[in-house]
């Protein structure tokens, strides 16, 4: 049996959209309390020309026993926020009930990562009540939030052109400053709990991490890769593997080089399009003598697995500083090279997959509480939201089929035509 998502499928909304209005004014409708007289109000700035042409948002008024949603944002209200359209919807997509260290450590990230200041100046004499109703408003719509589909408008917001044209060019990039120090230092001591204990000459791996904690699922739904993923393996694109690898001195984890697909057993020649990518955290610093990866620019050109006995004459190693993030197309030929200086080397190893690729990892009997803590970006990632693996009886899940189809899982090309 397959986990169920904890919002229908048929509820889900896009940010700022007239559904998204329609939910949280029928959702403020049902609210009961008393306020103090207050108002917040949100303006976004650059939406996707699917959603609007003009700046969009929307305000909220507490008075008395009632809430009421006015569809424009005001310089007036109490509380005015300004934010770039991407950035908010991402800041509206965390979950705070029973998450509220993770949904902390989220915000922080995102904040960081979209240059926005530190949220307590805006905090300033919030009524409690108003700052609860916020929050359960809040975590209703975070779990019926899809992400922006128009994978360019988030490239381009985003600043991410450049990456871009490197995935074209030479099938890899790397994203500098992706997050902090402090989450780097929670991700290194999380890896090596998961890796203490192992015998000697043990796996350098430690995988199946959305099952072992929140720290994980952060880092699986990076505003950035999450763009890069779709980019390179299209819409609704799937959890194929999740590791960290702790690298010692002397060894070396991937001589030669290889292709990722050699797993999925791709035929060659591979497809001209992308089919699975992975992202490597630099949760240590990535130096020569760290044992970084190195990769062939280009090779993805080749389309087939790397020849017996290829050397690595011609490769680029790639040195990054702690907090960055190299991602690639899986047809790029690449390894490593060993770790030459005293100490230990962490990286977390996050790849996707196309949708209709079979993942080595398999997520669908996920614990509900995991999906009921993140947006539906999750779900979709653990091939919850498609249709395949769930026939019954009577045929295909025809409902999942649909959402698929509207929503454009595998193409990484126009916008699903439900957007337009």
């Amino acid at each position: 049996m397959f986990t169920q998502p904890p919002v229908p499928l048929g509820e889900r909304v896009e940010f700022l959209s007239d559904a998204y209005l329609n939910t949280v004014e029928t959702f403020v409708g049902g609210l009961q309390g008393s306020w103090p007289n207050f108002s917040v109000s949100l303006r976004c700035a650059n939406p996707p020309a699917h959603i609007s042409s003009e700046v969009v948002g929307y305000t909220l008024d507490f008075r008395g026993s009632g809430v009421t949603l006015t569809r424009s944002a005001t310089n007036e209200a109490n509380l005015s926020q300004d934010l770039d359209y991407n950035a908010a919807l991402w800041l509206h997509s965390i979950v705070k009930n029973d998450n509220e260290a993770s949904a902390a450590r989220r915000e922080r990230e995102y904040r960081r990562l979209f240059g926005i200041q530190s949220k307590k100046s805006d905090q300033t004499d919030m009524p409690k009540p108003v700052q609860q109703a916020l929050d359960a408003i809040g975590d209703h719509m975070a779990r019926r939030t899809v992400d922006n589909p128009d994978i360019t408008h988030k490239i381009a917001s985003f600043g991410l052109q450049q990456c871009a044209d490197d995935f074209e060019e030479t099938g890899y990039t790397v994203f500098h400053d992706a997050f902090s120090d402090d989450f780097a230092d929670a991700m290194r001591e999380e890896a090596a709990r998961n890796h203490a204990g192992r015998p000697e000459g043990g796996s350098f791996r430690a995988t199946m991490l959305l099952k072992r904690g929140s720290l994980w699922e952060e880092a699986l739904l990076h505003p950035w890769i999450l763009t890069a993923a779709e980019y390179l393996v299209g819409r609704g694109c799937l959890l194929y593997q999740t590791d960290t690898i702790v690298k010692t001195t002397g060894q070396e984890t991937h001589p030669g080089l290889h292709s990722d697909y050699a797993a999925s057993r791709i035929t060659e020649p591979f497809p001209e399009f992308c089919i699975l990518t992975v992202a490597v955290w630099a949760i240590d610093d990535f130096l020569s003598e760290h044992g970084p990866t190195v990769i062939k620019p280009g090779s993805f050109r080749e389309r087939r697995q790397v020849p017996a006995g290829t050397t690595q004459e011609g490769t680029t190693r790639i040195e990054m500083p702690q907090g960055s993030i190299a991602m690639w197309n899986g047809a790029t030929w690449h390894g490593s090279t060993p770790r030459t200086v005293a100490g230990k080397r962490t990286s977390l190893h996050n790849t996707y997959c196309r949708n209709y690729i079979r993942p080595l990892e398999q997520y669908q009997d996920i614990d509900p509480a995991i999906l009921s803590r993140n947006p539906p970006m999750l779900s979709s990632l653990c091939a919850l939201d498609d249709a395949f693996g769930k026939s019954g009886y009577e045929g295909a899940d025809f409902e999942r089929m649909g959402y698929a189809a509207r929503s454009g899982f595998a193409q990484s090309g126009p916008l699903p035509q439900w957007s337009r």
